[in-house]
């Protein structure tokens, strides 16, 4: 059995804020977790959720059948920029934070580096993700790497919630770490703050009101949502915002500029270019994922735009509620009825 202490070695010298290591047994727990929520219609009908098969995606021996440990990963991703930087006549949406770069593919990166020295040091093989078709959260739970917020995001003893996950898969045998015995205790701040009552139990996500996942869902916006939207471009954070355990963790300068879109963007531009346009100028993002929906992305701009009231905007709404998309259309109606 090879020492964690090597590999953690390893990925400190690849800057990867922190590593944590766990077995490669099936995470029964999880499925039976998912499955439930997923029965109970708590999903959006555009998510893969429905499609996938959730056993398999809670067992990483489906993608390495000789797997014996997942080295998990952490990279933090809060630094001190402007959160908005949109003026007067140039109203900007909002980009959830953990969007201003891709920190996803920069940790893939970092621990694919990881894999090669595994591969050299130990002939090991090796599967490499970061925001992939495997369990993350419950492979960073087991690991010891955080504990499950009640927003139900991984909550790092040092860098709070604001960290992307990345793992690697291997065949070779590692030291285990525990489990943190840390949890969110009695506080309930991210169910009280939610806008639109999202988190209907502890650790439980009604998704079909979740801002964040109705950020890539195509259809007219709830009244009740629409409402309370604010000028969001993409993704939600507020929970997370407001939650105590991210009030130590100290903003650093950017590690990266992969994928950069930044804390705001455009929105008057987002409603007047093309999908080829869009996917060229932020590309390399999560806003640009080939599963990211780009008519979700405008109808998003329409409703930001409804909620800031800017009076230059105005023309364009009363232009597009009459665009040939239904959707559109109704959300432009909505937004300029709103000023």
């Amino acid at each position: 059995m090879i020492d964690a202490h090597q590999i953690k070695n390893i990925g400190e010298e690849f800057g990867i804020d922190d590593i944590k290591i766990t077995t490669a047994q099936p995470f029964r727990g999880a499925a039976v977790r998912i499955t439930k929520q997923r029965d109970a219609g708590l999903y959006l009908n555009s998510e893969t959720w429905h499609r996938r098969d959730i056993t398999d995606f809670c067992n990483v021996r489906t993608v390495l059948p000789k797997a014996k440990s997942i080295i998990a990963a952490c990279q933090c991703y809060l630094t001190d920029e402007e959160t908005n930087t949109g003026t007067p006549g140039n109203p900007h949406g909002l980009v959830a934070r953990y969007t201003w770069r891709n920190h996803y593919r920069d940790l893939k990166i970092r621990l694919g580096k990881v894999a090669g020295v595994l591969n050299d040091k130990y002939s090991a093989e090796c599967v490499v993700y970061s925001n992939g078709a495997i369990a993350e959260k419950p492979i960073a739970e087991r690991s010891g790497i955080g504990y499950y917020g009640k927003h139900s995001i991984i909550i790092h003893q040092q860098f709070g919630s604001w960290i992307v996950l990345g793992e690697i898969v291997t065949d070779i045998d590692i030291e285990a770490d525990a489990p943190t015995s840390v949890d969110c205790g009695d506080c309930v701040k991210c169910i009280d703050e939610c806008p639109t009552r999202a988190i209907i139990e502890p650790y439980v996500i009604d998704r079909r009101k979740c801002m964040q996942a109705l950020t890539n869902w195509y259809g007219v916006l709830p009244e009740e949502i629409a409402r309370v939207w604010g000028n969001r471009l993409y993704g939600c954070s507020l929970c997370q915002d407001v939650c105590p355990a991210n009030s130590h963790v100290e903003r650093s300068l950017p590690r990266t500029d992969l994928g950069f879109v930044g804390p705001s963007v455009p929105l008057v531009e987002i409603l007047t270019m093309q999908e080829d346009e869009y996917r060229k100028k932020y590309a390399n993002n999560q806003m640009t994922a080939r599963w990211i929906n780009f008519k979700s992305i405008q109808r998003n701009a329409i409703v930001a735009l409804g909620n800031i009231r800017d009076p230059k905007t105005l023309p364009l709404l009363r232009k597009l509620t009459k665009h040939h998309d239904t959707v559109i259309a109704r959300s432009a109606r909505w937004a300029a009825d709103n000023f």
